[in-house]
């Protein structure tokens, strides 16, 4: 029997099974954006299905959080495997769903098999410590699960930033109900289909389709104990406003960047140019970790500015799953839309345009833009087309005249995920590392391409301070502090303290 083609919808996915709501209130329309008559039919929703997953995870996790760490780990090990059975499906599915194309789908596939395997070698600091106390008293501390946490997922890597969520969850014990991007339900559903092949024990891992306000009652639902995100600052924020009156409630926010390159005066032209091209042109421009700002020395920028303007120029744009290109469409005509308003944006601000970019046509109907290039006159704090995340193949490159300026420039900005130093100077970049605030910041390598076995997070609009990666282990477990006598009867006295006898 052939298995079930993604794109044909089966519901939410509830205690391990698929369930087609009965009395849908919305629906989610299946579109590729690369060739928009491609794909026909829609995901029903159902805001039943967000009772019905948090009672199964509810169910599900005294039995997953008492059970044996290894056992936990032989399961997603399992799941790891049905990935990799499956790497070249699912790749597919990515691709065709939200653009990518295929070669930086399977690249997506492939950090999430090796997730797996990552984050259970990185359950060590989570390891129980003891130490001795006065008068026969230990003392004793564990990471203890949380309990039900939601996981609402981005577009942008709908498989890989759901399962780095996902698998730190259910590797320290806790059970999960995950809503997908709603430019990504296939996705999300693949996945399900994944977990229910590698036999996850039902109700440990949930699935429920939706919009925007689906998200939102899943956050504040109170039985969930914590809500993993990754996505824009705005929804972070609305996240945090849903569970306002819930201060318990784990809020983890991997959220947006407004990420600078510094090319120094010492810079290799040549590591600089790609750096910067590939930091903002992969994946369209749509990574919270793209390059979109590049701060160039005066000395570097004529030669920096040739070099850019030729690679990114001479991008090839196409259809995802069947040219594989180096860049696919955007997500949404929406999303194409702001491309044009961020470039109208720059030429009021009077930006000087280096590479003109925005909407092209190409031989099938989808949602393809062109990379862009503006180079602006002075810092402006106040400026829009500055200081806002895009979420666009855009670039905006300033010319500084010493590395002091640069590096003020670099650190000119509300947001704090990643920043990029080119130079030959180690002193230079420890400086950069000493004075940013930054969550990660690269030297001589681009702001795009993390590792599972780093943190990943941010500073100011970009994060909470509960990074992602390896470090996500942490913001799903809690600790628990025990003072132990494990032989009571010997007990302490203190002056005016009496019991009887």
């Amino acid at each position: 029997m052939a298995d079930p083609s993604p794109f044909e919808p089966r519901g939410d996915f509830i205690d391990g099974a698929f369930r087609v709501p009965e009395s849908p209130v919305d629906e989610i329309k299946l579109e590729d954006p690369g060739d928009t008559a491609a794909l026909s039919g829609a995901f029903p929703v159902s805001f039943d299905g967000i009772d019905e997953a948090i009672s199964a995870a509810r169910r599900a996790w005294p039995t997953w959080r008492d059970a044996p760490a290894e056992e936990r780990a032989t399961a997603l090990r399992r799941f790891a495997h049905e990935i990799e059975s499956d790497r070249d499906g699912l790749a597919r599915t990515i691709s065709t769903e939200v653009g990518k194309p295929l070669w930086e789908a399977r690249a997506e596939v492939k950090g999430m098999i090796g997730k797996i395997a990552i984050t259970l070698e990185g359950l060590d600091p989570l390891a129980e410590r003891r130490f001795p106390l006065d008068a026969g008293q230990t003392a004793r501390v564990r990471a203890r699960p949380r309990g039900v946490l939601a996981v609402l997922g981005p577009f942008n890597f709908p498989g890989h930033l759901v399962h780095a969520h996902v698998v730190p969850a259910l590797a320290t014990g806790n059970t999960v109900v995950v809503k997908p991007s709603d430019k990504a339900p296939a996705v999300g559903q693949h996945y399900a289909e994944l977990a229910l092949r590698a036999g996850l024990p039902p109700g440990i891992l949930n699935v429920v389709q939706g919009k925007a306000d689906v998200g939102s009652r899943l956050a504040a639902h109170e039985g969930v104990d914590g809500v993993l995100f990754t996505g824009s600052s705005e929804v972070g924020q609305m996240i945090l406003e849903a569970t306002l009156h819930q201060p318990w409630k784990l809020t983890a926010l991997e959220m947006g960047g407004k990420n600078g390159t510094l090319v120094c005066s010492d810079a290799d032209l040549d590591t600089a140019v790609y750096a910067v091209a590939f930091g903002a042109c992969v994946t369209t421009g749509q990574r919270c970790s793209s390059t979109s700002r590049a701060i160039v020395d005066r000395s570097a920028a004529p030669r920096f500015l040739e070099g850019l303007v030729r690679v990114m120029g001479g991008l090839a744009i196409g259809h995802g799953p069947t040219q594989n290109p180096f860049m696919g469409p955007l997500i949404s005509g929406a999303a194409r839309e702001r491309h044009v308003q961020v470039i109208e944006m720059a030429q009021q601000e009077r930006a000087e345009c280096i590479l003109s970019g925005g909407p092209v046509e190409a031989a099938r109907k989808g949602h393809y833009t062109q990379p862009s290039i503006h180079q602006v006159t002075a810092l402006r704090p106040g400026s829009r087309y500055q200081m806002e995340e895009h979420f666009v193949p855009d670039l905006s490159v300033l010319v500084v005249d010493s590395f002091e300026e640069g590096l003020a420039a670099l650190n000119a900005t509300e947001y704090g995920l990643v920043g990029s130093v080119i130079t030959s100077s180690r002193q230079r970049y420890e400086q950069a590392v000493r004075e940013s605030r930054l969550g990660c910041l690269n030297w001589n390598a681009a702001t795009v391409g993390a590792s599972s076995r780093l943190p990943f997070g941010g500073q100011g609009r970009s994060g909470n301070d509960r990074p992602a990666g390896i470090a996500a282990v942490h913001y799903c477990t809690y600790p628990m502090a025990s003072i132990e006598v494990e032989q009571p009867g010997v007990l302490p006295r203190h002056p005016g303290f009496s019991w009887p006898r």
